[in-house]
């Protein structure tokens, strides 16, 4: 297979699933910009490795993996070249990632899309308070609509443990709802 042969099958095993590689990769980010860079370095990953795809094999949770190492790489990355002189008092009330910054619609993000319709802003901070490792699994379940084993795989971790952190994620968010309802009487 030539070069030329090469890019158009990846192509369009691309087009079949490139809204949900763009959801995942707004879910991943919550910035739009951020996305927009995670999508395409996650593209020209793909397109680099694409010799050790194996055709007939599930394409949206190799894709996947790939774009969730290179954002785990990406905010390793980021988390080095952070710097803040806590000295001053400055840095305080310092929030690592940001919600929804910007007022645009992300038509094209399940998650983005339920939260606006069917969830409260408070909810939403919780969910984005989890731990990566318990949100990851959590929305990936629940708003991306993978199965068990999917999530297993794109997160290459035991299928067990993928259960236990979506049902983890499950009763922290339990515990913060009630927490916040016992406050309020």
């Amino acid at each position: 297979m030539n070069g030329a042969e090469e890019y158009m099958e990846f192509t369009e095993y691309v087009e079949r699933e490139r809204t949900r590689l763009w959801s995942q990769a707004v879910s991943l980010t919550r910035n739009i910009q951020d996305a927009e860079d995670l999508y395409q370095e996650t593209l020209l990953k793909g397109y680099n490795y694409w010799d050790k795809f194996e055709l007939g094999t599930n394409f949206k949770a190799w894709m996947s993996r790939i774009m969730i190492n290179t954002h785990i790489n990406n905010v390793n990355k980021n988390k080095r070249k952070m710097e803040c002189d806590f000295s001053d008092g400055e840095c305080e009330n310092i929030i690592y990632h940001a919600v929804a910054e910007s007022a645009v619609h992300y038509a094209e993000n399940p998650e983005k899309v339920f939260m606006e319709t069917h969830i409260d802003n408070g909810i939403e901070r919780m969910l984005y308070s989890l731990p990566d490792s318990f949100r990851m699994p959590f929305s990936l379940f629940h708003f991306e609509g993978y199965l068990y084993e999917e999530v297993a795989k794109i997160l290459d971790l035991p299928i067990g443990t993928v259960k236990s952190r979506i049902f983890r994620a499950r009763k922290m968010m339990k515990d913060m709802i009630e927490a916040k309802t016992e406050t309020k009487h």
